[in-house]
């Protein structure tokens, strides 16, 4: 039983979790296990979510080719998903294989979820989210029921009519006017504003930004909700702020800003280094029908202190993990304190307050 969950939470964003304790700690940050629960009650529970995964599976696989011909919609995601997954992450260990069991397991989760919420169906962005869930979970029901309590959270991002985002977007923007006025100035000046460079970094929460270990990282301080909902949009603003001269000196436009941000993506082989816990081991859920993984393979041939502690494996990309996610941090305290355009004076004053927390 964990007996402070805000204990937990508090570890998680300030040092992380170790791999060891990955797997459950995140089933904890997402709400998979209700917060007094023992280890009796999580293992009924996970019981009962193994035989509702198998329920919602059996829908997608019952469907014969010929009904099928007839499903529009359910070929339409079903080709959107196959096209997804052969472009997810192949350079982890489980995914490497086009014919292996981690693509096979990616493949019946996403689709298996398009039939749990079928209204929302699946969207473009998801395979990203999925994908580390399933690394660190290893088991497909267990990573399937992290992405569905993930999707709970992300849900109005993959919404048509793009609230979610823009309400996000208007956050950044008018984070960024109160935070960064002159980086502001320069991007109302060259049509910037809306911030839509942005979208990517949101969308899949900053997943081709930096390398797997550093996205596990953020994705645990921003779980973790001790600085509230919004800290990754001031990851957003910190990433911008770091790169502010850059933007200004060069006089960059929108499409100039869109290439530098995208650009500062970590190539392929490093955004998807993994650790020896990405092995895959065996489930009750990891044989699929004969008619799903032949149409897959055709579709493949073709802490309680308060100061962060020492990041356990190096940045792999062009930014600085810890450094962008301390300043994230700085910046959503100022914001909290209503101490816009800080000083030096502010600065060490605040780093006090924090110190002594």
């Amino acid at each position: 039983m964990i007996r402070d969950i805000q204990k937990l939470r508090r570890r998680a964003f300030y040092g992380g979790f170790a791999p060891n304790v990955r797997r459950e700690g995140w089933k904890w940050l997402l709400g998979c296990y209700p917060v007094n629960s023992t280890r009796k009650d999580r293992e009924h529970l996970l019981s009962q979510k193994a035989k509702e995964y198998e329920a919602y599976r059996r829908q997608w696989e019952s469907i014969t080719a010929d009904q099928e011909s007839r499903f529009s919609k359910f070929r339409d995601r079903r080709h959107r998903i196959e096209k997804d997954v052969i472009r997810t992450d192949r350079s982890i260990d489980i995914f490497v294989d086009d014919n292996g069991d981690g693509l096979q397991k990616l493949y019946r989760i996403l689709l298996t979820y398009s039939f749990y919420n079928f209204d929302l169906s699946y969207c473009q962005g998801m395979s990203d989210l999925a994908a580390p869930l399933l690394v660190v979970m290893e088991d497909e029901v267990e990573a399937f029921w992290c992405f569905q309590k993930l999707m709970d959270l992300m849900e109005p991002n993959f919404h048509k009519d793009q609230n979610g985002m823009h309400t996000q977007l208007q956050t950044i923007n008018t984070l960024c006017k109160d935070l960064e006025p002159e980086l502001y100035d320069h991007l109302e000046r060259k049509d910037c504003s809306n911030f839509y460079f942005c979208f990517r970094w949101l969308l899949i929460i900053y997943k081709r930004e930096f390398g797997l270990q550093d996205v596990f990282r953020l994705w645990e301080a921003f779980w973790s909700r001790v600085r509230g909902q919004d800290l990754h949009l001031f990851v957003a603003l910190a990433i911008l702020r770091k790169h502010k001269a850059n933007i200004i000196e060069e006089d960059m436009e929108f499409d100039s800003v869109l290439k530098f941000v995208n650009d500062l993506s970590v190539s392929p082989s490093s955004s998807s280094s993994s650790s020896s816990s990405s092995s895959s081991s065996s489930s009750s859920s990891s044989s699929s029908s004969s008619s799903s993984s032949s149409s897959f393979a055709s579709a493949s041939s073709s802490s309680s202190s308060s100061s962060f502690s020492c990041w356990p494996y190096a940045s792999q990309g062009r930014m600085d993990c810890l450094e962008v996610l301390k300043d994230a941090d700085f910046l959503s305290q100022v914001e909290s304190l209503g101490c816009l355009r800080p000083s030096r004076t502010d600065r060490l004053l605040l780093h006090r307050k924090l110190s002594s927390e």
